[in-house]
């Protein structure tokens, strides 16, 4: 079966990348399948956050999601400068005790890397340690929030809010909803209350991403 995904991979990839860039991506992609060929089939993201995950024996960073963006922004729960709003979704079942435990639903906004600016660790777990999440690997996007940008990029980190952001956020995000409840457990010390940059209204031309 590794075999057959990596030639289909390899086939597909030929069709629009040069030959230097097939190989590369063909022996990403077979170590991928190796160290984790479940969580790199039926999971979104992308080879390299599988092989770059391969050093941590556990940890979160190897669970296929990406950090709270509070863990790598000095403690405010915002997009970086470098990320932009990219899209949404909700739990409806939060029981623990950081922000959003009165209401009992969270919204989680994914903070993708603006286009044509790089993440300053590549995709790494978050501050370099195992127990932190992955930052800039999964190639992934719901797409309700800043439609006219329109590179799928990966997500650097994600902003949590109590309030549905198509409300929060108009004009920015629209009302498109998607739910998870598996991320309901998801949490992190540095979201015990809500941190906050200036408001925020969008991309910035030719400046910062914005902020949650």
């Amino acid at each position: 079966m590794t075999g057959a995904l990596v030639e289909a991979a390899a086939r597909a990839l030929e069709r629009r990348t040069s030959r230097r860039g097939l190989l590369v991506r063909v022996a990403v992609i077979g170590s991928a399948v190796a160290v984790g060929p479940l969580r790199y089939l039926l999971r979104p993201g992308t080879a390299l956050a599988v092989v770059t995950c391969s050093s941590c024996h556990g940890g979160r960073c190897c669970d296929g999601w990406t950090t709270f963006c509070c863990t790598i922004n000095n403690g405010v729960n915002a997009c970086p400068a470098y990320t932009y709003m990219a899209g949404w979704w909700k739990c409806t079942n939060y029981t623990g005790t950081n922000i959003c435990h009165a209401q009992g639903v969270r919204y989680y906004i994914d903070c993708n890397r603006r286009p044509g600016v790089s993440c300053p660790h590549g995709c790494s777990c978050a501050n370099g340690s195992c127990e932190n999440r992955s930052t800039c690997c999964n190639v992934f996007r719901y797409g309700q929030c800043n439609t006219q940008v329109g590179p799928t990029t990966e997500v650097v980190c994600r902003v949590i809010k109590c309030s549905n952001p198509c409300v929060l956020y108009p004009g920015t995000c629209s009302c498109t909803s998607f739910v998870d409840n598996n991320t309901c457990s998801h949490d992190s010390p540095c979201l015990k209350t809500d941190v906050q940059a200036a408001p925020y209204t969008g991309l910035r031309s030719g400046g910062g991403g914005g902020y949650g």
